[in-house]
């Protein structure tokens, strides 16, 4: 049993027991969603507020993408997980950022079409991705 302790504590499990205090991935995952709606309202005209694509664009401004290139996720980093959720949190933004330029454009269709299938398919990728850390987190 303490050979296993050991191993646990070279691959950082121990760390990231502590860190389920600290990590609220449901959480990120509900701020995506939400995020999601909002721009889904933008497109619908629902929504006049003023977008940026450089805000919606970045995915550092977020805290997820915090946690994905600081230290909060360092125990995930070597999970096929973490990968996933970096490559589609970064699709997310940069599609988001492109329907808002597709809205300011006036290609409100374009910026519909992008919305149903790349960035939904992102954000798919992000929960399916989160859902398999957190699995990670909570073992032990």
């Amino acid at each position: 049993m303490a050979l296993l302790a050991g191993v646990k504590d070279f691959f950082g499990f121990d760390e990231a027991r502590a860190s389920r205090r600290e990590l609220n991935l449901l959480g990120a995952a509900e701020a995506h969603i939400l995020w999601k709606a909002r721009l889904g309202h933008h497109i619908e005209g629902n929504i006049r507020e003023p977008l940026e694509h450089v805000m919606v664009g970045q995915s550092g401004f977020c805290q997820l993408g915090c946690w994905i290139s600081g230290p909060e996720l360092e125990p995930f980093r070597e999970l096929p997980e973490f990968d996933q959720l970096k490559e589609s949190h970064r699709q997310f933004h940069q599609f988001g950022g492109l329907i808002v330029e597709k809205l300011k454009s006036g290609e409100r269709s374009a910026a519909r079409e992008i919305f149903r299938n790349e960035y939904n398919q992102a954000l798919r990728a992000i929960i399916q991705a989160l859902t398999g850390i957190n699995r990670h987190l909570h073992e032990g």
